[in-house]
């Protein structure tokens, strides 16, 4: 429920005042941007420059090491940080995810963050990015 009010507040263009008479809560915090909200995918309908993107992973299993990696359309760039990681059992840890715009195409481009774990798991995150320009 926390994340989804820190959502809200985010947005651009919501009215706080709305939120506080929907949820009985005010804006104590938020997201620096709303794509920060921690789901399994990242989509910016519109980027301009360079944006970082966090999201938090949680280890239910074994103790593992994560390979990150990423790959994009050509007209976004894409890094990850760390590029490695490992879980604890019972344990969360965050990664950024940048993108950066290469190219105005007025279309998606389409990408994916990869996690390759030493014990044979594996997370799939799609990444959907629309840059525009400046």
């Amino acid at each position: 429920y926390e994340d989804y009010l820190k959502f809200l507040c985010s947005v651009p263009g919501v009215d706080l005042h709305q939120i506080r008479n929907i949820t009985m809560r005010t804006c104590m915090s938020s997201f620096r941007h709303p794509a920060d909200l921690n789901t399994p995918s990242i989509t910016i309908s519109s980027l301009r420059g360079t944006q970082t993107i966090m999201r938090t992973v949680k280890n239910i299993a074994g103790a593992e090491t994560y390979t990150i990696s990423g790959r994009m359309s050509p007209e976004i760039a894409l890094e990850v940080s760390p590029r490695a990681m490992t879980l604890e059992p019972d344990t969360s840890r965050t990664f950024s995810v940048i993108l950066t715009v290469r190219s105005v195409t007025g279309k998606y481009s389409f990408g994916e963050v990869l996690m390759k774990g030493d014990r044979g798991h594996s997370v799939r995150i799609p990444v959907a990015v629309m840059g525009v320009g400046n």
